[in-house]
């Protein structure tokens, strides 16, 4: 079984955001380095489009 076929959410762009956001937030918290949820998520959001725009596959209207 393919990755995306376990895990078909992933394929979704806010999906992978909010745990992507998520994950980061709650990593640098245990770190105790403070940066902002809100902050997390525009960095997390930007590089998506990012690599987005560059073509990399990561949403559910590219071919995988």
């Amino acid at each position: 079984m393919k990755f995306y076929e376990k895990f078909p959410q992933l394929k979704e762009k806010d999906f992978l955001a909010q745990i992507l956001t998520n994950t980061v937030f709650s990593t640098m918290a245990l770190e105790n380095q403070h940066v902002s949820e809100l902050k997390v998520h525009e960095i997390v959001l930007s590089l998506l489009n990012e690599q987005e725009l560059k073509g990399n596959q990561f949403f559910s209207n590219q071919m995988i």
